[in-house]
């Protein structure tokens, strides 16, 4: 069993073949940085927050946001905060500690971090590029007031029909975003638009079709499980598409951005792996994972609010509270186990809007 290993998939939106690295948190790519040139324009135009988004919601022990209430059911609490870092640490330990994978120079102007959650991405931008005005946008106002000069935090709803922050960016940023989106594809075209010639999309999304580079994951692996649920769940009461990824590249293509390359990284799933840097990983996802079933107990997977059917299509008895717990307590023992190597994919997508 080689457990040294990650696919990283080709540049390409047609292309399905996979590339083994031995470099676990390096994601190699066919573009040369030195050869986009990026001229200077105008700052964004950012609303304000006012009073009436400042305020939240609480239910079962979480708190949420109050602006578009129900739009998006992940609490906006300290718990959730430390779930979002230790989230982004994971995403810098696979990028070999960047920030972003497209190639924006050194110099960019103009940079917006959409779903910024608690903008620790926006700020991190801030530090890195002081040469650019970095916006964070998102549905509530979580974000730190210790922010450096150049950054600036908006609540908004990017699937509004009206954008108000700004056009000529150099990078518009999407982590974990694209699976909460209703269409992503609508949200993509909008950010087209507002993009500066040869300016980037970049796209950072879990992919949640659990694999396997041996036989060791048996048919009714329980994190499978839970994520099918999850997936049926959040489809069936929000809209979303928690395996929106998969089409990213192609819905980019018929947008008319170009350069749309896409990098894998997969994610090992338990104690298993061999190098350290791979079992980082699985220490880093177990507590995200571990989590993020706190949070669809909290509201999605509620009993007492939603009836959950099983995954089984012959089976139409809800599941029970019991049963909720049962899956959960099963796959934080999984997310313990040594004898699956199982590993969930990655997917960083980034593309350019023509010069």
């Amino acid at each position: 069993m080689d457990d040294s290993s990650d696919f990283i998939e080709p540049a390409s939106a047609d292309d399905d073949s996979s590339v083994l690295s031995n470099d676990l948190a390096a994601v190699t790519s066919d573009y040369d940085p030195s050869i986009y040139e990026h001229q200077q324009n105008t700052a964004s135009l950012v609303g304000s927050v006012t009073s009436s988004v400042n305020e939240h919601i609480y239910e079962n022990g979480r708190r949420y946001h109050r602006y578009k209430s129900g739009r998006y059911p992940i609490p906006n609490d300290d718990k959730e905060a430390i779930r979002e870092n230790v989230r982004n640490a994971l995403f810098f330990e696979l990028l070999g500690g960047r920030l972003h994978l497209a190639p924006i120079g050194d110099n960019p102007q103009n940079i917006i971090d959409i779903g910024t959650g608690f903008g620790d991405w926006a700020i991190d931008m801030g530090d890195r590029y002081p040469s650019a005005r970095v916006v964070g946008l998102d549905l509530s106002p979580i974000q730190s007031v210790w922010i450096p000069p150049n950054v600036e935090f908006v609540v908004d709803d990017v699937e509004d029909n009206a954008w108000i922050h700004g056009s000529d960016y150099d990078l518009i940023h999407l982590r974990m975003t694209a699976v909460i989106l209703k269409s992503p594809a609508t949200v993509a075209a909008t950010a087209f638009a507002h993009l500066k010639p040869g300016g980037w999309i970049e796209f950072q999304e879990v992919y949640p079709r659990i694999g396997c580079h041996d036989d060791t994951m048996p048919d009714d692996y329980v994190v499978a499980q839970f994520y099918r649920l999850a997936a049926r769940e959040l489809q069936r009461q929000h809209g979303w598409d928690l395996y929106a990824a998969e089409h990213l590249p192609r819905q980019l293509e018929e947008i008319g951005f170009v350069n749309i390359q896409r990098k894998v990284c997969h994610v090992p799933i338990g104690y298993w792996p061999k190098d350290r840097h791979r079992m980082q990983h699985a220490f880093l996802f177990e507590e995200t994972l571990t989590e993020f079933m706190d949070v669809m107990r909290a509201k999605p997977l509620n009993t007492d609010v939603h009836d959950i059917l099983p995954l089984d299509d012959d089976n139409k008895t809800p599941l029970t509270a019991q049963d909720i717990d049962k899956l959960c307590a099963n796959v934080r023992t999984a997310l313990c186990a040594r004898n699956v190597h199982a590993y969930i994919p990655f997917h960083f997508v980034w593309a350019q809007k023509p010069n």
